[in-house]
């Protein structure tokens, strides 16, 4: 007989047998809503009228936001009476996590079976459709305000640093939280340690690790967080306080863990002096600067000279500079030189006959110097000054005049 069932499993499927038998399938649902995190007991139960060749192919009931675990033992053989015949086939279990409240349909599912066939013991194989599976998760109403949400028996969190709190530039602290969760996978706990945006330091966060663990269909496990912080500068800081809610089934409430924060102390860089390599570059630069700085000035100081030459001779030569000096000289009193001065003026002017109230108060304070009698003369020289103003509209320069065509 064993060789004959063998013979017929390794029948191509095009000539296996067919029949109007087909197997029995049943689903056993909840009927009541489950809590979010919490095992939904899900049962497929298969029957044929002979025996299997081969293991039903069990749907894998994985699909989003729903955790699916097998438990001890998920699947065995078993058998029921059916229309007074004893039926013989395969049951098993799924535990499902529902991960977020609400509707959780688990759309079209089947399951391959492969069976003897009644009259002749041909295998055949058929896919069967399985009744659509619909959970409802629920929020206890005390815990719809956490965000995120850890629902379980048992949850607790803790710490280890490894490094000094006094740190050094460059160096690190090591920041590691483990939290133990029961009753549910550690796949609902969040991130353990949050993110910080601080010029003082560098974050290198690992990759968080898992581990679950099952005990008579209930979860328990860990989830390890660990970030490694670099000091980058000098100054005071922290790693902040951890704060994590959550829902205890046991005794129906909400409770907080909290974790203070760690006070650390980071000293600035240390200066260290520059390598030789260092030096020679900055070196080879200051060279190159300091030619292309002689260059500069070797090249452009003879222009800047003449350039500065040719202005001077221009303003020395300009009524502007005799009419400085004649103002000099009259501030001074001194006659002789105010004289010079008026001379070159109007050489240089171009309309030397404004300075004619000027020559008429310098004639009167000449009378009064050299004359018979001594006279004052601080009215004419205030005069003098006063009549200044009138030698200013003549700055222009002074044109050669043409004779007349028709003298």
């Amino acid at each position: 007989m064993r060789y004959i069932l063998f013979l017929m499993m390794l029948l191509p499927s095009g000539l296996l047998a067919q029949t109007d038998v087909q197997p029995k399938i049943t689903v056993e649902t909840p009927t009541e809503a489950v809590t979010v995190g919490q095992p939904a007991l899900v049962r497929i139960k298969v029957l044929v009228p002979t025996f299997m060749p081969e293991p039903p192919v069990f749907p894998s009931m994985e699909q989003e936001n729903l955790l699916v675990r097998l438990p001890e033992r998920a699947t065995g053989p078993i058998s029921e009476t059916v229309e007074g015949e004893t039926w013989s086939g395969v049951q098993r279990s799924y535990r499902l996590y529902p991960l977020n409240a609400g509707q959780v349909d688990l759309g079209p599912q089947s399951i391959g079976v492969t069976f003897a066939d009644p009259d002749t013991n041909a295998p055949v194989k058929v896919s069967v459709e399985l009744p659509n599976i619909r959970l409802t998760a629920d929020v206890p109403d005390a815990a719809r305000n956490l965000n995120p949400l850890i629902i379980a028996t048992g949850f607790g969190l803790d710490q280890q640093i490894e490094g000094g709190t006094d740190m050094e530039f460059g160096g690190a602290i090591t920041r590691r939280l483990t939290a133990e969760i029961t009753g549910t996978t550690p796949m609902l706990v969040p991130d353990l340690i949050p993110v910080i945006q601080d010029p003082l330091l560098k974050a290198y966060p690992k990759e968080p690790r898992f581990t679950e663990s099952e005990d008579r269909g209930i979860l328990s496990g860990q989830r390890e967080d660990e970030v490694v912080y670099l000091a980058q500068d000098g100054g005071e800081t922290q790693l902040p306080a951890i704060s994590v809610q959550w829902y205890n089934l046991g005794t129906n409430q909400v409770e907080t863990i909290e974790i203070d924060a760690i006070d650390l102390t980071l000293a600035p860089p240390k200066w260290t002096p520059p390598d030789a390599r260092t030096l020679a570059t900055i070196a080879i630069w200051a060279a190159v600067a300091a030619l292309g700085a002689w260059a500069f000035v070797r090249w452009s100081r003879p222009r800047v000279v003449a350039w500065h030459h040719a202005r001077r001779e221009k303003y020395l030569s300009s009524p502007e500079f005799a009419l400085k000096r004649l103002k000099e000289a009259i501030q001074q009193r001194n006659l002789s030189a105010t004289y010079a001065a008026l001379d070159l003026w109007k050489a240089r002017a171009a309309s030397p006959a404004t300075a004619a109230d000027l020559e008429r108060e310098l004639t009167q304070i000449g009378a009064a110097r050299y004359g018979v009698h001594a006279l004052n003369t601080v009215e004419h020289w205030q005069a003098a000054k006063s009549a200044l103003g009138l030698l200013g509209q003549s700055h222009r320069p002074k044109t050669e005049q043409l004779p007349p065509l028709n003298p």
